[in-house]
């Protein structure tokens, strides 16, 4: 886990009151406007709801860290629901948040315009002329009657206008988060393509790389469930394994499942790895002999010339950043300068660099394409989307295209067990046709 310090604590805590407060004033707005019998004893049940799930992401993570509680179905579920109450109440902020600040910029350009409205405006009044007659009697209590009608009118629509924008609020995050539980996809697909190199050495054509990223064994990735993914592989018959990091979730005992489950692995020459910032968390020191044992290579900030036929196939694997050109300039120190540069990196906009460096194709994850993503009217949104410059899927760039990236989706959960981009395991073959 990062580093956890006594601010972070109070960051965190200073953060998780606010945001529990903020959703409790739209939800006691919401109950004034309907008025209920004991609004008192609403707001309190309303503010007890609040307060437990605002827990419960924390009692989450408490209970994984319990060794007689972590997997249990207990913790589990407490994960789940705590994870859709985090999915909720970000959707939630997404909708309170850009529509208050909308009503208070319209309310500041509503009160300048009447400042502006009032200074122009005329003095000058004429008196009515009022008989007093029975016709106008009349008159005067149709107005009244019109009036009233109008008066109820209008508290009608005051009461939508406010209304409306809160149940809004509460209800298109319920929708959304609903929807993301209902199509929750655990179910990888295999994703097959074939990239093409005007610079491919002829021995490495057809060499087929078979990608799996962001595994995070753990409480909702078993070693069975690696095996399964190893089966999977392995009937894909790869030339090269690539396991582009995040390996656990984030405990150091996360580590033996994973190599065991992936210790069968089949290839032609081996798999290779670089580590992931969960992996960076836990301590990159605890992986290489485990892995190594396991038949699996954890590269750090180095390189392996594979001899292909006549040829070289240089992997480069380095430890997890976001902006160090340094690690893979060291790296770089070990290619065969007539190789084919493949890189493993974690970090999928790290790709700037590699370019520059003379990448020829860099596989990434880190990103999970968001796990969330929304289907509105048959087009699909994904939000990672605008987090990152390469958030997920194939970037082909520089002359002709010929440097690339592949940003995995990858097989497992980060923070919540909730996904609906469905996982992903790809398999890349090379060509220069």
């Amino acid at each position: 886990m990062p580093k956890f310090t006594v601010l972070s604590f109070l960051l965190y805590l200073s953060l998780h009151l606010a945001a529990g407060f903020y959703i409790y004033r739209k939800a006691a707005q919401l109950l004034e406007h309907f008025h209920p019998q004991n609004l008192k004893r609403s707001k309190r049940i309303a503010a007890s709801i609040i307060a437990l799930l605002m827990a419960l992401p924390t009692l989450g993570f408490a209970l994984n860290r319990m060794e007689t509680l972590r997997g249990s179905l207990l913790t589990q579920a407490v994960f789940l629901v705590g994870s859709a109450w985090i999915l909720w109440l970000l959707l939630a902020f997404a909708t309170f948040v850009p529509a208050d600040a909308a009503v208070m910029l319209f309310r500041s350009i509503s009160a300048l315009a009447k400042k502006i409205a009032q200074r122009f405006k005329t003095h000058a009044h004429k008196a009515p002329v009022i008989e007093h007659d029975h016709a106008s009697e009349a008159l005067a209590l149709e107005a009244k009657q019109d009036h009233h009608a109008n008066a109820i009118h209008r508290s009608r629509r005051e009461f939508l206008k406010k209304v409306a924008p809160l149940s809004l609020g509460f209800a298109a995050p319920s929708v959304i988060t609903g929807y993301s539980i209902i199509n929750n996809r655990t179910d990888f697909i295999i994703h097959r393509m074939t990239l093409r190199f005007p610079n491919l050495p002829a021995s490495l054509r057809g060499l087929k790389i078979v990608q799996v990223s962001d595994i995070h064994s753990g409480p909702y990735m078993t070693q069975r469930n690696m095996e399964e993914i190893t089966e999977v592989i392995n009937a894909c018959y790869p030339d090269l394994v690539a396991l582009t990091g995040d390996f656990v979730a984030t405990q150091k005992d996360e580590i033996a499942p994973f190599v065991k489950g992936f210790r069968r692995l089949k290839s032609t020459f081996g798999t290779f790895a670089c580590a992931g910032n969960h992996d960076e968390w836990v301590g990159l020191e605890y992986f290489t002999e485990p892995m190594q044992a396991h038949g699996e290579r954890l590269l750090r900030n180095e390189t392996v010339v594979l001899k292909i036929g006549g040829d070289k196939l240089n992997v480069i694997g380095i430890d997890f950043t976001r902006s160090n050109p340094n690690l893979l300039e060291k790296a770089l120190k070990q290619a065969d300068p007539e190789g084919f540069n493949l890189l493993l990196c974690h970090y999928p906009d790290y790709f700037t660099i590699a370019k520059a460096a003379g990448i020829d194709l860099m596989l990434a994850g880190h990103t999970h394409g968001g796990q969330i993503s929304l289907d509105l009217a048959g087009v699909e949104i994904y939000p990672i989307d605008l987090f990152y410059k390469y958030p997920r899927g194939l970037y082909e760039e520089g002359e002709g295209g010929r440097q690339k990236l592949y940003v995995n989706l990858g097989v497992g959960f980060s923070a919540t067990p909730i996904r609906t981009v469905s996982p992903e395991i790809a398999v890349i073959t090379l060509t220069d046709l």
